[in-house]
């Protein structure tokens, strides 16, 4: 196995990605606090759909990105971060703090047909830490970022239907006689999900049997780790010093000479 990239230090990043970062931080703490306030009136105020559980799961989760890098030591790419934050805005803040997915019918529609494109990002990212990305065959990433949009799918159901049947939520739809119409809302939902993977699955083979990019070279770009520069400074340093030894001796030589 590979191991790929180190932390680097926010002073170390490139005027860009301080940048990029920044508002990202900016971003989530602005979700954070939104997500935090309706959390307080919610709870003074009452709540019949119980969002009270579901900002708190949502404050959890806009923080989630940087935890990691912190308790993994790497920092993931600005945009990757962004498209997060941007998902949990849309399908998190809007969809379940809001309660959109309620007031509008077709949103949930949209959130799970994009999730299955999104989530095929997961696979790119699981592969390039795993094995050496650029030798893999691209029948072997394009099954494997299918089949796992389908297994976060799968995951993301049993959240709801545990929040629902434990935690007292209305995410898989309004109880009918006091119980949710868990079978219907679940169908269209991985049927959603599998519209999006199969999405990403026809661009992604375009992209790689084709001329025609569509941009997953920009993706898997953004997607895979870079090489730790310092690993390669490190090497070229140490070729350097041995080439000014191979030339001292070839000095040395011709002297003796």
């Amino acid at each position: 196995m590979k191991k790929y990239g180190n932390w680097t230090k926010f002073k170390d990043l490139s005027k860009k990605d301080k940048i990029f970062r920044i508002v990202n931080i900016i971003f989530a703490i602005s979700l954070l606090v939104a997500t935090i306030g309706l959390m307080i009136y919610y709870l003074k105020t009452g709540d019949k759909n119980n969002r009270f559980v579901s900002c708190i799961g949502m404050s959890v989760l806009y923080i989630l990105p940087f935890a990691l890098e912190l308790i993994l030591r790497r920092r993931f790419s600005n945009l990757v971060v962004f498209f997060y934050l941007f998902y949990a805005l849309i399908a998190g803040f809007v969809g379940c703090v809001l309660n959109i997915y309620h007031e509008v019918s077709w949103f949930d529609i949209v959130v799970h047909t994009c999730a299955g494109y999104v989530f095929c990002f997961f696979g790119i990212i699981i592969l390039s830490r795993l094995e050496n990305y650029k030798k893999l065959n691209p029948f072997t990433i394009i099954l494997f970022c299918f089949f796992c949009t389908l297994a976060v799918e799968l995951v993301w159901e049993l959240v709801e239907w545990f929040s629902d049947l434990v935690l007292g939520q209305t995410a898989q739809g309004d109880k009918i006689n006091g119980i949710a119409p868990y079978v219907t809302d679940t169908d269209l939902d991985m049927l959603c999900n599998l519209s999006g993977g199969l999405v990403f699955v026809i661009q992604f083979a375009i992209g790689k049997f084709t001329k025609f990019k569509l941009g997953t070279t920009f993706l898997e770009n953004e997607l895979t780790p870079k090489e730790n520069v310092s690993v390669k400074n490190d090497e070229v340093a140490i070729n350097e010093e041995n080439g000014g030894n191979n030339s001292t001796n070839i000095s040395a030589e011709k002297l003796n000479n």
